[in-house]
């Protein structure tokens, strides 16, 4: 685990520095966690990148990515990007913030 989520964040620095942004700047969301808690759409994600089968992925029958400790994220380096949680709380969270 601990792989696989300093390679995610090896990448999404190195897109940082890519793009010339702040250290600080952008969020990454990957299915499972709160603001994408629907893992089943690991399904999308393989409609949208055909190469995954290049890549040796595959998806488990509980949409779980294999080989096991394999991620995949959504990365938004917009300015106002921040982590939230989908659900009951969500309209909290919208007046909030």
């Amino acid at each position: 685990v601990e792989t696989a989520e300093a390679t995610a964040e090896y990448v999404h620095r190195h897109i940082r520095r890519e793009l010339n942004l702040d250290a600080k700047r952008g969020k990454r969301y990957s299915w499972g966690y709160p603001a994408c808690p629907e893992i089943a759409d690991h399904q999308k994600v393989f409609a949208l990148l055909p190469q995954t089968a290049e890549l040796g992925l595959e998806l488990s029958a509980a949409f779980q990515l294999i080989p096991e400790q394999s991620t995949a994220a959504i990365v938004i380096h917009h300015p106002a990007a921040k982590y939230y949680s989908v659900g009951v709380n969500r309209v909290e969270q919208l007046m909030a913030g």
